[in-house]
């Protein structure tokens, strides 16, 4: 075993069936102030629970974590030769303090990262919002990446088509800061076009997955949380009601923090209205806050109109392809049902039969039945058997 605390920070990190908040409770039960990682890991190793109530798959997943400490070993140095950091969550001055204040239990346990690290302690905001939006949305993410760069924050980014991008390039076009929250590992990051904003610190690239993980729409969603916990404000500038957008903007409010949302005008469809109406904060095209009086008419108006006119997703068709090919690409040749994509990419249930023509009459696509479900793989895959019976 090695002397380095990072490989078993990472075994840790990503030991599976042990969920984070079991992780958490585990440091601060065990860990914290009391062992070390390592001294933890190698009594585990031998058998010794250290009184942690572990369940029976929680002790496999550990027991399996530590056998591959000596793998994590020499893919903690490779990734140190890429230039990539790793910063765990008990490293005191290294590890963003708003992370764990904004998502306690949830927050990671490691961050791999690649750029000015010094970014994730600067004060910062995230602007969120729908892949295909309006140009007003995107003039709004402008207008707020303007006004943060020249206050000094660093802008939170998920890498992702329209809002997401526009924010990023805002910022570097305004001659600021963003941190790109990646939705997958971070060895599977190759996009060359922020290179030189990120060799003059300008840029900084995080993941909190195993850096080998795969691109997913489970990992897109998920990452969501981290984009939220990093900012100390949130702005939205378009939503529809449903998705990643709709789901964040309501688990912000839900742990209590400011999320400010465009208020849409009666001709946009859009559920920017309805996030509002749930609580968030209502501002105006240039970021204001808006007082009730100034919102309440325009609020009652679109409110309905909103409800029936958002998107119903907030991917075009190319969009859904796209991410369903990436998400096949990780399964190793198993394929995927129309159920199955729209609980991965958050739709509504009635878009069963569209997925379905839509994957049916898709080049990339090739269609097994099994019983009454179809099962789409990519052409380039081998189909197998989708269930072990």
């Amino acid at each position: 075993m090695t002397n380095n605390p990072i490989p078993y920070w990472m075994a840790f990190a990503h030991a599976k069936s042990f969920s984070n908040r079991r992780k958490m409770d585990f440091l601060i039960e065990v860990v914290h102030d009391k062992e070390t990682i390592e001294t933890a890991l190698l009594k585990i190793k031998s058998g010794d629970k250290l009184g942690f109530e572990f369940s029976h798959k929680e002790w496999e997943g550990i027991q399996e974590a530590v056998s591959d400490i000596p793998n994590n070993a020499f893919l903690a140095e490779k990734l140190i030769d890429q230039g990539i950091e790793i910063v765990h969550i008990m490293e005191k001055y290294a590890y963003p303090k708003v992370l764990k204040e904004n998502l306690k239990k949830d927050a990671p346990i490691v961050i791999y990262t690649k750029g000015n690290a010094d970014l994730l302690n600067k004060n910062s905001i995230a602007i969120v919002g729908s892949r295909s939006c309006s140009k007003k949305s995107l003039d709004f993410t402008d207008t707020i990446a303007k006004k943060a760069v020249a206050e000094k924050s660093v802008i939170v980014s998920g890498f992702a088509k329209g809002i997401d991008k526009q924010a990023l390039d805002s910022a570097l076009n305004h001659k600021g800061q963003s941190i790109i929250v990646l939705p997958q590992g971070i060895e599977t990051y190759t996009t060359k076009t922020y290179y030189a904003a990120i060799v003059r610190g300008d840029v900084l690239v995080i993941s909190i997955y195993h850096p080998k993980a795969p691109w997913s729409v489970g990992l897109a969603m998920d990452r969501n949380k981290i984009i939220y916990g990093l900012a100390k404000e949130i702005y939205a500038a378009e939503s529809g009601n449903t998705g990643g957008t709709w789901e964040g903007v309501l688990d912000g409010i839900k742990r209590g923090r400011k999320v400010f949302v465009r208020v849409a005008a009666a001709e946009e469809k859009n559920a920017n209205n309805l996030l509002i109406s749930k609580g968030a904060v209502p501002v105006d095209e240039s970021g204001m806050i808006l007082k009730p009086q100034e919102t309440h008419s325009t609020l009652v108006d679109v409110s309905q109109n909103s409800l029936e006119g958002s998107k119903e997703q907030e991917y075009s068709d190319k969009d859904i392809v796209e991410m369903i090919v990436k998400e096949l690409k990780s399964r190793n040749g198993k394929g995927i049902t129309a159920n199955e994509s729209i609980e991965l990419l958050k739709l509504d249930k009635n878009k069963a039969s569209k997925i379905n023509k839509l994957l049916s009459s898709h080049p990339a696509f090739i269609k097994s039945k099994k019983g009454k479900e179809n099962f789409y793989h990519l052409k380039s895959d081998t189909p197998r058997q989708t269930s072990f019976f």
